[in-house]
């Protein structure tokens, strides 16, 4: 069975692989295919021949951008709004995440948004050697979705860091915060799969490890080549969890910018702070409270908050402002109302958190299941 954008091919192992094929927009993710990956993947789920599932990419220069972007934006004027494609986007992420057989990411190039949550939620997440990890939605107005923030809750101030800020990383940096769980060569990619979608022998998660562990590899993770290690202190510092609120980050920041005798933390701590300033107000406060508030919170609540907030953070002129001027003209100076975090209100961002007027667009779940 296929779709323009997505190929599936079924073995007769029982292995279903998931191939995303928009090259030409490096496999950005439309209404159509979230639908058809969820149609899939429910099928998938209680169909007794399946053994396992693979989703991986076509293109080695990217697992998937994201989410299509501007088609959510033109949603944000429809009747429906941006809730009735954001929650078929929960709905698939908690799908995988809930998946009762084994199913695995294979993620190499660019992998942000919508990418991440695709990939993220899986059992097994499989990563190459020319990652670009992020999430970088504080840049349009948007936040930090997908379901990360029950990853990004459980990382302490590294989580905090990597939602408010959204830098990039790489795969050493996914393998030191258990964010991807192999590594594996990607010119040894084809095989593994190979392998993988014809032996015979796979009844389940121990086979599966068993061919995993044959192409897996150690990665050195030090300060010259993970990120997070390079400046695991200065984060700690700066993004501490014990932190009320957001200004008090920002003023850490300033103080390094002006005390610190380390000219690399000092210019981490320059770039970090023109990131932020330049980001969405109003997502950077919301990225705060969601990463703090979903620390305690199960994989279903954390999606009830992110469909409540995504609907009310969508709809806003900071997301369309945001959308147009920086993925559309391409300039990176959209202009945001509120335009500095300290004409924002803990009163105002509570607002987001709260049920939605119409029930209809609340997510519902009928599991509770967590398998990470």
């Amino acid at each position: 069975m296929e779709n323009k954008k997505i190929n599936i091919i079924e073995y007769k192992n029982g292995c279903k692989k998931i191939i995303l094929n928009r090259r030409e927009a490096l496999n950005s993710l439309t209404l159509d295919m979230i639908n058809f990956l969820l149609k899939k993947l429910k099928e998938y789920n209680n169909d007794k021949e399946t053994k396992f599932v693979i989703i991986c990419s076509s293109n080695q220069k990217s697992f998937s951008s994201g989410g299509d972007l501007i088609e959510l934006s033109t949603h944000s004027k429809t009747e429906g709004g941006v809730n009735s494609v954001i929650k078929q986007i929960y709905y698939l992420d908690h799908l995988i995440h809930t998946f009762k057989k084994p199913i695995l990411s294979f993620v190499n190039g660019i992998v942000m948004g919508s990418g991440v949550g695709l990939s993220i939620h899986c059992s097994h997440r499989i990563v190459g050697d020319n990652v670009r990890w992020a999430m970088p939605e504080n840049k349009i107005g948007f936040f930090p979705d997908v379901g990360t923030n029950y990853f990004l809750s459980r990382l302490g101030s590294i989580g905090l860091y990597l939602g408010m800020v959204g830098p990039h990383i790489k795969s050493e940096d996914l393998i030191k915060l258990n964010i991807a769980n192999c590594y594996i060569p990607s010119n040894q990619f084809e095989e593994t799969l190979n392998d993988l979608c014809n032996n015979p022998m796979i009844e389940g998660k121990n086979e599966i490890d068993s061919i995993l562990n044959k192409y897996k590899k150690e990665l050195t993770i030090d300060k010259k080549s993970s990120h997070i290690e390079k400046y695991n202190d200065i984060i700690e510092r700066c993004f501490n969890r014990k932190f009320k609120s957001v200004s008090e980050i920002f003023n850490n920041l300033k103080n390094e910018i002006l005390s610190n005798p380390d000219l690399n933390e000092k210019q981490w701590a320059i770039n970090t702070l023109s990131n932020l300033e330049s980001s969405c107000p109003t997502s950077v406060c919301i990225s705060f409270d969601s990463i703090h508030r979903s620390l305690h919170l199960n994989i279903n609540e954390i999606f009830i908050n992110e469909n409540r907030i995504g609907s009310r953070i969508g709809s806003r002129q900071d997301f369309s402002q945001g959308v147009q001027k920086v993925l559309i003209d391409k300039f990176h100076k959209p202009i945001f109302s509120p335009s500095s975090i300290y004409d924002i209100s803990q009163t105002f961002i509570d607002s987001f958190f709260l049920p939605l007027n119409d029930k209809k667009k609340e997510l519902t779940f009928s599991t509770l299941i967590s398998k990470l």
